[in-house]
């Protein structure tokens, strides 16, 4: 029975929402001088911001809560001119410098950006020696992998360069990223990002400290220096939704077998002497029940990464093993990563991956050094993976795992992989269940060690490595009890339809 005072309360707090909703307004946005920062200086909470068709050249911290929304054609853009003056370098055909006081943050070429060499990284003599790339490219594949190139020479305080065809920059359409800030950082709750187009940031977007329940929907990342969509400082519960996001580079990311030794120069080129990865959604120390759905990732470096590259070891302690609990990672399309679909580390507790689809990536799915759990990871498709498909790596994976239900087609290795330990283990994966899973064309078939790696030691039940999908047909085993007596996520009872359940990501009907 509903007493006179929480009555009171009650009609309070509906007086205080219908007082809210009436006073948010929509405010028009229209591109010019720091229009966007303007318009959210001046919002009030719950205020929606419509940008109007057109490119916006600011960099903007969205610090209350508000609604960004972009019509069609609106557009956040990190990179502006470049303006220098070029000389030809004595000795090294096609290659130019330009004085600069300030180390840009990315340079692009007709909007591209170029693959950028780390002075500090490629001082050694050699092939992969600076001077050695400039002039000449990477070994195997000289200039037709890598494009182009560029590095900023901070003793000199120069910019040397070498475009396409050794072609001079004063005829080119160059442009640069001189900020090491997001185009869009929010930090606050509620916090609404949809419709936007965003290019030519080293962050197209980052969640920090503060965010809480935000969304970022439908937008469109076509180039990033350094990582597509962040979140970390803590933000919890926020979701990144049916976003489209590609890294924008020059260089040609799909690899085949035909051309498998020298794409991997791409690779080489930002691992060994560059700038590392570049993850298209990062989920860096973040918070609880984060939400990544429906996302389409293209010639990115990494997909979607959850973790915390500081603690890649067993002996190097993770910061806490709470971040990224309860993430969900799901129906996402990765294609054409020049590293890892899906990455997973740290605690990786209450973590659930599934009906993700893999095409064409480098490194498949990677577990690096996951360490609490429980991991879910199923119905998901990994296609033509090259070489990886499903691998742990770095060191051992004390979590409490379960891979199961995912269908592995084609590809240039096994469906399972231990590769690239870099400690002395006697475990590797002792608490991982390996189930129901179907290996469908497989080169190498289902399980490969590679050498300095621990013995296999997880538990594993109905694999099947086949070449004709009939063969996973009733198959599997029933996963509706299998976890003391409860169900695997996506198994519950009446799950399957015939016998038993067939192996791999689909339920033939």
């Amino acid at each position: 029975m509903q007493t006179p005072a929480s009555r009171r309360v009650t009609l309070l707090s509906l007086a205080v929402l219908s007082w809210t909703t009436a006073t948010a307004a929509e405010l028009q946005v229209q591109p010019g001088d720091e229009s966007l920062a303007k318009a959210i200086a001046g919002a009030q909470e719950n205020d929606t911001l419509v940008l109007q068709p057109g490119v916006y050249r600011e960099r903007v911290r969205v610090d209350k809560t508000l609604t960004l929304r972009g019509e069609k054609g609106a557009m956040l853009d990190g990179s502006s001119a470049l303006k220098a003056e070029w000389s030809v370098v004595d000795g090294m055909s096609g290659v130019f410098t330009a004085p600069s006081e300030k180390r840009p943050e990315g340079l692009l070429v007709d909007g591209k950006f170029i693959a950028e060499i780390r002075f500090d990284r490629a001082e050694e003599s050699g092939e992969w020696n600076w001077r050695t790339l400039l002039a000449q490219g990477t070994p195997l594949s000289k200039f037709e992998q890598v494009r182009a190139l560029w590095m900023y020479h901070p003793k000199e305080k120069t910019i040397y360069l070498r475009l396409e065809n050794g072609g001079s920059p004063a005829k080119a359409k160059l442009s640069a990223v001189m900020s090491g800030k997001a185009l869009i950082e929010i930090a606050a709750p509620g916090v609404v990002v949809e419709g936007l187009s965003l290019a030519a940031g080293v962050d197209a977007l980052a969640l920090r400290e503060g965010a809480k329940d935000c969304v970022i929907r439908r937008c469109k990342v076509t180039s990033y220096e350094g990582t597509g969509i962040m979140i970390t400082g803590g933000a919890s519960n926020c979701a990144v939704e049916e976003c489209e996001i590609t890294r924008g580079a020059l260089e040609e990311w799909q690899p085949t077998e035909k051309n498998r030794r020298e794409n991997y120069e791409i690779w080489r080129i930002h691992k060994d002497v560059g700038k590392y990865d570049r993850v298209g959604i990062e989920l860096n120390r973040a918070g609880v029940g984060n939400r990544i759905l429906r996302n389409k990732i293209d010639r990115t470096f990494d997909g979607i990464c959850l973790g915390d590259y500081r603690a890649e070891s067993l002996d190097k302690p993770a910061a806490d093993p709470d971040h990224g609990r309860g993430t969900e990672i799901a129906a996402n399309i990765i294609e054409n990563t020049r590293d890892s679909g899906i990455e997973l580390g740290v605690g990786c507790v209450d973590v659930n991956v599934h009906h993700n689809t893999l095409r064409r990536t480098h490194g498949g799915l990677r577990f690096k050094v996951p360490r609490v759990g429980p991991v879910f990871v199923h119905h998901n498709h990994l296609i033509d993976g090259t070489p990886f498909n499903i691998w742990f790596s770095m060191d051992a994976a004390p979590a409490e795992g379960y891979i199961y239900h995912n269908t592995i087609k084609g590809g240039a290795d096994a469906a399972f992989v231990y590769s690239s330990f870099n400690a002395n283990r006697d475990f590797a994966t002792p608490k991982w269940h390996l189930l129901n899973n179907l290996a469908l064309g497989v080169k190498d078939g289902f399980f490969d060690q590679r050498k300095g790696t621990p013995p296999r030691d997880f538990t594993e039940s109905h694999n099947v490595t086949t070449d004709d999908s009939s063969a996973a047909t009733d198959a599997g085993l029933d996963l509706s009890t299998y976890r003391k007596g409860r169900p695997l996520p996506g198994c519950e009872p009446g799950y399957f339809k015939g016998k038993a359940p067939d192996a791999g990501a689909d339920e033939v009907k």
